[in-house]
Formats: C-alpha cells, structure tokens, sequence
C-alpha cells in the first residue's frame, strides 16, 4: 500500500501529460478544427475531465498552504512595522510631556510671591543624583553668573536648600532633605524652632528653639514658613512644608513636630538662586 500510496502521483502526472500532448497533436493537426477530429478532442477532454479535478482537490490544500504561508509573512512584517510606528508615536508623546512639564516648571518659578524684591537667577538641575540616598543636585550656573556659596534655593513650591559648592559654570545645592541641613521656622504666633534634614523619604525633623514660652500649638497640615530672624540664612516666609505630625512623649513638655516638604526633591527641573545673603533687608 505504501508503494501504491508514493507512484500514484507519478502515475496521475505521467497521465495529465499524455493526455495534455495528445490534445496538442490533435489540436495542430486540426487547427482545432470540427468533425471527427474535433469530437475525438471533445471526448478525451471529457475522459480526463474527472482525473483534472481530482488532481486539482488534491493539491488544492498544498498550494493554499504555500499562499498562506507567504501571506503570514507578509502578516508578521506589516505587523512589526505598525508596532515599529506606534512604539515611535509613543516616545515622542513621552518626550512632548516631559517637555511640556519642564516648561511649565520654568513658568511657575518666574514670578514667585515669596521672593519679593530679592534679586534671583534662574537655573537649571543638570544632575539630580544617582540614588535616592543623595541630597545634593548640580545646577547649570556658578560664579560668572553670581552664584555663591550660602545663598538659599527655591522653586514654585518652596525652599529647595542652599549652594554648598560652586564653581564658575556649575554650582552643587544641598537640599533640605539632607541631614547637615537646618532651616529657622515659625511655630505659631510666638515660637520658632529649627528644621532638619532627615534623608529624602524622610519629613523634617523639628526643634523648638523658644522654651520659656509655651509651647507652641500646631496642628497637622499647617503651613510652615522659614523665620527670617537677624542673621539667619535665609529670608523670611519661604514655604518649608506642612505639619505631617505632632507627638508630645510622656514627660516632656515640647511637641515633637515632623514637616512634609513642599517641595518634591526628586522631580526637580528649574530653580530659582536668591542672590541674597543673611542680614541682608
């Protein structure tokens, strides 16, 4: 059966080639003409007829398959070139936003109601730190510009922190998140304390710096300002942070205040240098 299975194809071609042959002979010697001839023609025709769509159903599935599978091709190829266009579509819609938000950034910080009269440069943050644990970011300005060491960092939210090194074209700013800094606030009508650094996830820590008054009475989600006292190191009524939490321990008689910043140190794009220093009006 095997056999009979792989000759039986040979056999219907050698056939269909007979029989295309013999039409051609009796077609050339007729001219294709009538008669005799022409229904000899006719009746073989009709003879292989049946063997013709045999063949036909038989390798019908074989020549869909070929033409589907290059149609899969053709599929997949076309497919990759729209993935190709919508992941290029797509990069550029994240690139106009984050365009579009550094403008509006820069905007925000041109007319900051805080600042005052005090004279500012606009810059730019070109490092923001490689981790989480850093507490400094590099701006785009330094001495040719009149940045110096000292000179107190704000954006549209607030105080951001101080220059703490600066070259002619670059300058290094601490932020408020950062241990080593501390910033005077106001605590209610009469008190005043100092905010600390604590590490970026972490809120500002508070010390009352006023305890032979009483203590000062803030609640959770109060705004506070820096104070701008003689000699402090930066201006008066910078927004800091809210109140994110106010404890009293057992036995102790001053609150233990923490402060939400303003200002979201990780997402920082343009700030504004005071060029300011402490004592000034």
């Amino acid at each position: 059966m095997a056999v009979y299975r792989r000759t039986r194809p040979r056999y219907v071609l050698a056939v269909l080639v007979l029989a295309a042959l013999t039409l051609v002979t009796i077609d050339a010697r007729t001219g294709g003409g009538s008669g005799m001839a022409g229904d000899i023609r006719s009746k073989v025709h009709e003879a292989f007829s049946p063997l013709q769509h045999a063949t036909h159903s038989a390798l019908q599935p074989i020549g869909n398959f070929l033409s589907g599978a290059a149609d899969y091709g053709s599929m997949r190829r076309e497919n990759q070139r729209l993935r190709d266009q919508v992941a290029a579509l797509q990069q550029q819609s994240t690139q106009a936003a984050a365009e579009q938000s550094a403008a509006e950034q820069l905007f925000a910080t041109e007319h900051l109601p805080f600042v005052g009269t005090i004279p500012t440069v606009a810059v730019a943050v070109i490092d923001s730190g490689f981790s989480n644990f850093e507490n400094t970011v590099t701006i785009d300005k330094g001495t040719t510009s009149g940045i110096a060491v000292g000179q107190p960092v704000v954006t549209a939210g607030g105080l951001v922190g101080s220059v703490a090194a600066v070259s002619s074209k670059t300058a290094t700013v601490t932020l408020l998140t950062d241990p080593s800094f501390a910033v005077g606030v106001r605590l209610g009508p009469v008190n005043v304390g100092t905010a600390q650094g604590a590490g970026r996830s972490s809120p500002l820590r508070v010390t009352v710096d006023t305890p032979g008054q009483s203590p000062p009475k803030v609640t959770k989600g109060e705004k506070i300002l820096t104070s701008g006292l003689d000699m402090e190191k930066f201006p008066p009524y910078i927004p800091v942070g809210t109140v994110a939490g106010v404890t009293t321990p057992p036995g102790e008689r001053e609150p233990t205040i923490t402060l939400a910043p303003f200002v979201h140190v990780g997402q920082l794009a343009f700030l504004q240098v005071l060029i300011w220093a402490p004592g000034q009006s």
